[in-house]
Order: structure tokens, then sequence, then C-alpha cells
């Protein structure tokens, strides 16, 4: 008797291939033919019992087809929301990340929260090699969000190149103990890339984001 069937145990999901699926199809039905040809001519098998084998197909079969559809749905739904992505072209939106591309006369937006108030802050930008190239002393600042804007120069007020640059925070409560702080971007949305593998991604004043970055838009 052919058992077991069903929804391929527990195999069942959308990520199953369709091969795989019409092997499960196919060998339901060479199962189900070769009972039959093999059964015993003095004992064959009852009508409920052959009724019942073809039901439990029609099942599998529909399950299948459920979950094909299932997953062109599940495509399709992801396809609209990268779709929907590129009306943000134009806003301006607040994105986690701690580098970002310089472009050249244009000024960046970074920010950062702090858990709880700080005694002293610092912010230190870095290229892309890990140097140092410009470090604000903000003093003590209370919890909460705090911005500020970068144009783009060093400390003696020499425009820096453009390029990939990345910033930190480094501040201490009053006992001296470090303060952790989650770092931000500013700006606006210039651009949507639809090709990217697992979603969409976002470009905020030409650095790429992660869609799933973007926690406020203004």
């Amino acid at each position: 008797m052919v058992s077991n069937v069903g929804v391929y145990g527990s195999s069942t999901g959308l990520n199953r291939t369709r091969a795989e699926e019409a092997m499960g199809k196919d060998a339901f039905l060479k199962l189900l033919v070769t009972q039959l040809q093999n059964q015993d001519p003095l004992n064959p098998m009852e009508n409920t019992e052959f009724v019942a084998q073809l039901a439990q197909f029609s099942s599998l079969e529909g399950i299948q087809n459920l979950n094909s559809t299932m997953t062109g749905m599940a495509g399709s739904l992801g396809a609209l929301s990268d779709m929907g992505s590129a009306g943000l072209i134009g806003r301006m939106v607040k994105a986690e990340a701690d580098v970002f591309e310089r472009v050249a006369g244009q000024e960046h937006g970074i920010g950062f929260e702090l858990g709880s108030a700080s005694s002293s802050t610092q912010l230190t930008i870095s290229n892309e090699y890990g140097l140092a190239v410009r470090t604000f002393d903000l003093g003590p600042l209370p919890a909460g969000e705090h911005e500020i804007v970068w144009d783009g120069t060093d400390g003696s007020g020499s425009q820096l190149p453009p390029g990939k640059y990345s910033f930190s925070v480094g501040a201490r409560g009053s006992n001296g103990s470090a303060i952790g702080a989650a770092r931000y971007l500013l700006g606006f949305v210039t651009g949507v890339n639809l090709s990217e593998a697992g979603g969409s991604s976002l470009y905020v004043n030409g650095t790429p984001v992660k869609k799933e970055s973007i926690k406020e838009i203004y």
C-alpha cells in the first residue's frame, strides 16, 4: 500500500524545486500502478481503499500547486516592494551606517544616539585607510540623538579628496565608563539599485545602504 505520501513527509515548503515536485507525483503514481499490477487477484484492493489513495494523490497535487502559487506571489510582492523603493528618491532619510562616500563639494550629515548622558564626547572621521582626518570635540551631551554636518575638510580647513570615509564616536560618562552610540547617516535618497541580490539597496547622498537600514523618512 502506498503510504507516507501526502506532503513529502517533513520536507514540505516553498523552496522545493519543480523537478522535486514532479518526481514526487511521478513516484506516487508509479507506486500506485505497481501496486495495482501486483495485487492478489483473489484478494484485490477494496474500492474504498483505492478511492482513498486517489484522494490522497489529489491532495498532494493540490498542495504542490498551492506551493507554486505562493512562491510566485512572494516573488511578485518582493518585486513590488523593490519598485516601491524608487518612490523614496528625493526624500530625506536616516539610515543606520557608519561608512559613507564623500562626494566633492557636498556636505554630509552624520549622527549618533547616546544611550545615556556623557561627560565627554568625540566624533572622529577616518579615511578609507583608517587614518583619522578630522575630530570633533563635542563635550558633554545629554542622552539621545545628536547630529553634525561635515563639510569635507580636515582640521586645517583643507578639502579632503572624495572617497570612502567612516566615523566613530567616543563617549564617556561621569564615572569614566564608555557609552555606546548607534551611528547613522542623514541625507537624500539619490538612487535605487534593483539588481542587488537579497533585495534592493538605496543610495543616500551617493552612499549605498540596505533598504532595511532606513529608520526614518522625512
